[in-house]
């Protein structure tokens, strides 16, 4: 099983988190708490190729938090 960041529902992830571990493997919800939006919305973004490929584990999504950064710094996020 993948290791992935648990926060609990008072302790939101933010882009400090990101920072802080970008090796760690993120679902979909925490990724749409760092990007401080809905999950669907993440989602439309995936499938309108706007957004880092995740990986795909058991149906699940994952975004390798590298990945992320990488988008980030890209500047691809100013839209976001």
């Amino acid at each position: 099983m993948p290791n992935t960041t648990n926060p609990t529902t008072e302790n939101k992830l933010s882009l400090a988190d990101l920072l802080n571990k970008p090796n760690e493997l993120y679902l979909l919800r925490q990724v749409a708490q760092i990007f401080n939006r809905h999950p669907e919305t993440v989602r439309r973004w995936i499938k309108k190729s706007q957004f880092p490929t995740p990986l795909n584990i058991n149906g699940m999504y994952y975004f390798k938090g590298s990945d992320l950064l990488e988008y980030i710094n890209a500047g691809d996020a100013e839209g976001v």
